[in-house]
């Protein structure tokens, strides 16, 4: 359990031996202590960009006492990358670059990470709330609307930033993830009585998908059934 930040430099501190330089980023519970967002967090999240980086902290993590766990039935659904525990109660939730099967950690996340503390080779930055909100709105996870809830009303959400990095990530392959988004943020919206700024874009572009997951779905069945699809009429 982490209820502090200096519980969070102790980590690092301990984290400190690894190899190489290496950055490592902070979504979740914890970035969100650090932004005043919530008081306690259940585990760790941490992000690495790269499977180098992956195994340098996943080796000082086995040093300083730490055991690779397999996932529970709900945790599993996270797609860790690996899950770390340690008798003291502390648990640490590592993902290489995407993170819970879905989004991934990009440029421009990183890019507004904030640098929060570095001991020996370790560098730790904070996802901004923006980022975690965008993460948080595909997890599924319990807790998490009520997380984004805290996010939304701190008032330190850039809207347009949000709506940027939605866009590229959903037309980089995983356009799916748009319709998760926008019905994250919308129940949100209702729940609480937020105004979500962005909802109306994010409402269309669902609807732009799931049309033309219609149109292919269509197309497919009338392939299977050896039929041309008929041409539209003329006007």
């Amino acid at each position: 359990m982490i209820d502090a930040i200096r519980n969070v430099y102790s980590l690092m501190d301990e984290l400190s031996g690894v190899t190489s330089p290496t950055d490592v980023y902070m979504i979740g519970g914890g970035a969100l202590i650090f932004n005043g967002a919530k008081a306690v967090t259940k585990d760790v999240d941490l992000v690495v960009r790269t499977r180098e980086a992956f195994d340098r902290v996943a080796g000082a993590l086995a040093c300083i006492g730490f055991r690779q766990t397999r996932p529970d039935a709900g945790c599993a659904r996270e797609h860790p990358s690996g899950i770390y525990e340690r008798d003291d109660g502390i648990r640490v939730d590592m993902f290489e670059t995407v993170v819970c099967g879905r989004l991934s950690l990009s440029d421009g996340m990183a890019s507004r990470a904030v640098p929060a503390y570095s001991s020996g080779n370790v560098h730790l930055l904070v996802c901004s709330p923006t980022d975690i909100l965008v993460f948080k709105s595909v997890t599924g996870r319990d807790g998490d609307q009520q997380d984004s809830a805290g996010i939304v009303e701190s008032g330190t959400v850039d809207w347009d930033a949000a709506l940027d990095e939605i866009r590229a990530q959903t037309a980089d392959g995983e356009e799916v993830w748009i319709t998760w988004i926008a019905d994250s943020l919308f129940a949100l919206g209702e729940r609480y009585g937020y105004r979500i700024p962005i909802m109306r874009e994010l409402l269309g572009m669902a609807d732009a998908y799931l049309e033309r997951w219609e149109g292919e779905m269509e197309a497919k069945a009338w392939e299977l059934e050896g039929k041309r699809i008929p041409a539209p009429p003329q006007e």
